[in-house]
């Protein structure tokens, strides 16, 4: 099963090389847009101080400019095999491009916190469409001998890069101006637009073939609500008991539970195909990456905060703790796919989840305590046995799906990694609300727990392939 098949890309019926497609510059460019919309998810995770101090407004409004990016790129995620299948991958892939673009030149000239956050939103829509695309025309031009090596390094680029994000942000907000966060996206996207003109096939879509429906109404349903819940979280900080918070939290659950009644009696193929849990080990996979997302950005949304309270890291050096965590993941993301095509899911899950949980609830019992060289080998270390939660998981989907659910579940695999991301980044901000000084263990310890949860569930996950 390929990537181009996930999300409707038709197959390429001539390899790469014998239509004569350089295909070393398409992939760079296509790796180059995956990396900047990975990236942009989490690049203002150092800025969350500096725009709270711009816009005068409390850190419970500012981390929506993450929040908005994040759920704007899950809504977009249904929409791939419908728009793919009716326009081509390419002309998918370059309006993904141009929203982002767009909502990045857009972002510079906000003047609010509510424009900031609805041109993220546009933005991070942009870059829902242009993740995918980029994986599904890199596996398009891979020719057979080399599919393996080339999804590789794109799954490498978009594990690693929401931990380098902070990196980013941090070195960009040297320049004293929070607006380069955004800036810097318009002229390297310019330049991947140009090469995948030049250097990736346009492709069409078969005429004759079957095209998807888009669930709009699902899709309604199921973002509204989510939208609701995590408003009543994230507000749950300062205004605990008011009704705007019992509203949000009120419709959100109502609208929730209409979207599961319409994904189960829908003749059409719902925006999350919840049917698919009836799949054995598919419901622990979907669970284990929805927690992988929030443990994910939880870290990478607080770590450089504890950089700034803790140790008194600044600019560029507050993403030394993501940096830390990075290098970790670096390793592990990129043989724990490998080692789990031996050993399977189950094992290896099991075994990166119990270190992460141990480590995390070290940090969470005396972080604040130990030196900074200590914080940032304690977190490579939990980038270590963090990175093998993943990978194996995502691997193990194609071994639970038939090969007609595959597509899918890939769709419900992303959408519940972004869904839970953008929880995770709600709950730092309730925490630091609610819990005063002591947020950094509460979030820890959360997080910790979850990390507990996923290896409670790699045990329905599957074993050693056949």
């Amino acid at each position: 099963m390929s990537v181009k098949e996930d999300f409707g890309e038709p197959a390429v019926t001539a390899s790469a090389s014998a239509s004569g497609v350089r295909t070393g510059p398409a992939l760079v460019a296509l790796a180059g847009a995956a990396l900047l919309a990975v990236l942009d998810g989490t690049v203002v995770a150092v800025a969350l101080g500096p725009l709270a101090d711009a816009f005068s407004a409390p850190l419970t409004t500012v981390v929506w400019v993450m929040i908005a990016y994040l759920l704007a790129a899950a809504t977009a995620l249904p929409l791939l095999s419908w728009a793919n299948a009716r326009f081509g991958g390419r002309t998918v892939f370059l309006t993904g491009l141009g929203l982002f673009l767009l909502g990045s030149l857009l972002c510079t000239v906000a003047r609010s916190p509510g424009m900031l956050i609805g041109f993220r939103a546009l933005q991070g829509f942009g870059g829902g469409l242009l993740e995918p695309s980029a994986m599904t025309l890199s596996a398009a031009l891979a020719t057979r001998e080399s599919m393996g090596r080339v999804l590789s390094v794109m799954a490498t680029v978009v594990n690693v890069a929401p931990a380098a994000g902070p990196i980013l942000g941090g070195l960009l907000l040297e320049t004293g101006h929070w607006q380069w966060l955004f800036a810097v996206n318009i002229p390297l996207g310019l330049l991947v637009g140009a090469a995948t003109l030049a250097y990736v096939p346009a492709g069409r879509p078969d005429p004759a073939a079957t095209r998807p429906g888009a669930d709009l109404r699902g899709l309604v349903l199921l973002t509204a609500g989510y939208l609701g819940v995590l408003f009543a979280v994230n507000r749950a900080g300062e205004q605990a008991g008011d009704w705007p918070v019992l509203a949000a939290a009120a419709g959100g659950i109502v609208l929730l539970a209409a979207y599961v009644r319409h994904a189960f009696t829908t003749t059409a193929t719902p925006a999350l195909d919840l049917r698919l849990l009836r799949r054995p080990g598919f419901a622990a996979s979907i669970a284990v990456m929805g927690l992988v997302g929030l443990i994910m950005y939880g870290q990478t949304a607080a770590l450089p905060v504890v950089g700034l309270d803790q140790h008194g890291l600044h600019g560029l050096d507050q993403g030394l703790l993501v940096c830390a965590l990075g290098l970790g993941l670096l390793v592990s993301m990129t043989t724990g796919g490998r080692i789990s095509d031996r050993v399977g899911a189950r094992s290896l899950v099991r075994t990166g989840a119990g270190a992460t949980t141990v480590l995390l609830a070290i940090f969470a019992a005396s972080g604040e305590r130990l030196p900074l060289a200590a914080v940032c080998a304690l977190f490579v270390a939990v980038g270590l046995g963090f990175g093998l939660t993943a990978a194996p998981t995502v691997a193990s989907l194609y071994r639970t799906l038939p090969p007609a659910e595959q597509p899918q579940g890939t769709t419900s695999i992303f959408m519940a990694v972004q869904l839970a991301a953008s929880l995770g980044v709600a709950l730092l901000s309730l925490l630091q609300s609610r819990a005063g000084s002591d947020w950094v263990t509460a979030l820890f310890a959360l997080l910790a727990g979850a990390a507990a949860g996923i290896g409670l569930l790699a045990a329905r996950l599957p074993g050693r392939p056949g």
